[in-house]
């Protein structure tokens, strides 16, 4: 692996994360090339040691931090341009083509930290018909969604909770999103995730080991993510590996 450079993420989701650039072919690896692959069980998620505010606290108190500090795109044109940067040959068909083996009857998406809506707008155009629904914590990224795409709604939440009925949902994105959950409350989030979704979309940091990393006042909770997915998440359906990322579309569980 080379290291480029270190870079921000200014994805229009509400989460960014930094890392090495790394310049890879895809890889793609179906349902059944992946079962071939066995896993290491992964130890369980660390809890911290010392008492930790709770999950409604903790999200309020950094609420603040993602108005005033986040690196946010206001363009689709740089989205891909930084994907690019980091190692991917055609980000927009690649993100498109994750969606694909989805039938949407439902006709309805999600993007779990949405930002400034503009993947949601993505997704929703590269399928024909699909309302499309937004959730972050960033309330100014939310006002600017809900004036720039008027037809879609967005929300204000931190996440830990959903405020959706039961598998309301063809499918859930979330991109650079989880790395910010802390270890304490992945299990809240996947719960949720797999309850109001039929499919979920994740993509992160192609991380192989558990560790909090701290960054400009940031701590960003990595994880095994190829191996934490595949567990919180019912089965996988396709996943890729391309610019240092692990992009996994997972069918949910049933309720």
């Amino acid at each position: 692996m080379r290291y480029i450079s270190t870079t921000f993420l200014p994805l229009a989701n509400s989460l960014f994360f930094y890392r090495p650039l790394t310049f890879t072919s895809p890889v793609l690896l179906t349902t059944d090339s992946y079962a071939s692959f066995p896993l290491s069980q992964p130890p369980p998620l660390k809890m911290t040691s010392s008492p930790s505010p709770s999950a409604k606290d903790h999200y309020s108190n950094i609420k603040s931090k993602w108005v005033k500090e986040y690196p946010s795109s206001d363009t689709l044109e740089g989205i891909w341009t930084f994907y690019k940067e980091c190692g991917y040959k055609d980000p927009e068909a690649t993100l498109r083509s994750m969606l694909d083996p989805i039938s949407f009857e439902k006709k309805r998406l999600l993007d779990y930290g949405c930002d400034k809506g503009l993947m949601t707008d993505f997704f929703c155009l590269s399928f024909e018909g699909i309302e499309g629904y937004g959730i972050d914590i960033n309330e100014e990224a939310i006002k600017h969604a809900q004036k720039r795409f008027p037809t879609m709604t967005f929300e204000v939440g931190d996440g830990i909770t959903i405020p959706y009925p039961d598998k309301h949902f063809d499918c859930v994105i979330a991109i650079a999103t989880i790395k910010h959950v802390r270890y304490e409350d992945r299990e809240k989030v996947y719960a949720e995730l797999n309850r109001v979704a039929e499919y979920a979309l994740l993509v992160e940091a192609d991380e192989k080991e558990q560790r909090e990393e701290a960054f400009q006042g940031w701590t960003f909770y990595n994880s095994n993510f190829a191996e934490e997915f595949e567990r919180k998440l019912y089965e996988p359906v396709k996943i890729l590996r391309e610019g240092g990322d692990i992009l996994g579309l997972y069918k949910c569980k049933d309720l």
